[in-house]
């Protein structure tokens, strides 16, 4: 006798379920990649989480009114308590019945994702080596390198995110009437629909495009400059400088690969100690002025320690706490990374 199968879950309620973890403070990198999955695989997935965080939006704003607090207070004293094990649909519909009732919210208004809100700031974080890809609720993907963090608050008319450190890359969704708008140090950068890379820097940071373009401005100043698609500005205080999206340091981090075009050493290695926790340092300044070039690996084992006593005259000495690099006519041992 064959056993009947179990009946697929309900699309809405998945949706509501990924809805509430995501505003859960337990809310994890691995969090992020299993929902990105779930919203590329159908469609459906997609405008499913986007309908549920709309309305959750439209019901927030009246629960902040006078009128609907009393009535839920009301509502609190004349109910006997009781213990229900609810589907998270259920406990999202409970929490914006009481506006529903006030008659103050249009949930009719579902009209797309100029209406979308987060009552509550989303904050992504990646450690050191780690790397996230997140899909957010207007269906643009937000990349963080190494050891970053993106706020994310998002609100009627304006698509807000602030860079806090590290790098992401954004791939924007397309909506002209709600502009995309990344804060980083005291500077913005601004898009419609583009795909884009941001990294603080010690002493600023910069910007790459290679889809569309983007505005700079300072954040009580005027705007700086456009970047176009094959670009890249530098920015320092007030100072920009626009190049073509080229450098000693390149390559796809979103690969998990580093390239170097005759970067000095001291650069190539303050490039990979952003992946590492061992952190490699200098001899001396002369071992850091000599050229290296080539394509790594990201992370701990990348083969650039391994590879540099082969085509440089150093040695790599690996200690407890950091890993050396001089020249070589100091003490040679082996190396790994």
């Amino acid at each position: 006798m064959s056993r009947a199968a179990l009946p697929e879950p309900d699309v809405d309620e998945v949706a509501a379920d990924w809805f509430l973890r995501r505003r859960s403070p337990d809310w994890t990198v691995e969090d992020a990649r299993l929902l990105d999955a779930w919203l590329a695989a159908d469609p459906l997935h997609r405008e499913s989480l986007r309908e549920i965080a709309e309305t959750w939006e439209l019901a927030g704003r009246a629960a902040a009114s006078d009128r609907v607090r009393a009535l839920r207070a009301q509502a609190l004293a004349a109910a006997p308590a009781r213990h229900i094990r609810a589907g998270p649909l259920a406990r999202i519909a409970a929490v914006l019945v009481v506006a529903a009732v006030a008659g103050g919210v249009a949930f009719l208004s579902l009209q797309g994702p100029s209406a979308q809100h987060e009552a509550k700031t989303q904050v992504y974080r990646t450690a050191i080596g780690e790397r996230a890809t997140v899909t957010l609720a207007d269906g643009s993907s937000l990349r963080l390198n190494t050891n970053s963090e993106v706020a994310v608050d998002y609100v009627a008319k304006r698509r807000g995110l602030r860079l806090v450190s590290g790098e992401a890359w954004f791939d924007v969704a397309k909506d002209p009437n709600r502009p995309f708008v990344v804060t980083a140090g005291q500077h913005t950068v601004t898009a419609v629909g583009t795909s884009f890379d941001v990294r603080l820097e010690p002493v600023g940071f910069r910007v790459a495009v290679t889809e569309g373009r983007v505005a700079v401005d300072a954040v009580r100043g005027p705007r700086l400059s456009e970047v176009k698609a094959g670009e890249r500005m530098d920015v320092v205080g007030d100072t920009a400088m626009l190049r073509p999206d080229a450098g000693p340091v390149a390559g796809d981090w979103r690969d998990g690969r580093i390239e170097f075009a005759s970067a000095t050493l001291a650069e190539a290695v303050a490039e990979m100690n952003r992946y590492r926790r061992k952190p490699i340092v200098l001899s001396d300044p002369a071992v850091g002025r000599l050229r290296v070039s080539g394509v790594f690996y990201s992370g701990e084992n990348s083969g650039f320690l391994e590879a540099l006593p082969l085509t440089h005259p150093v040695s790599v000495q690996v200690g407890e706490h950091e890993i050396s690099i001089s020249s070589r006519s100091d003490k040679k041992t082996s190396s790994k990374g």
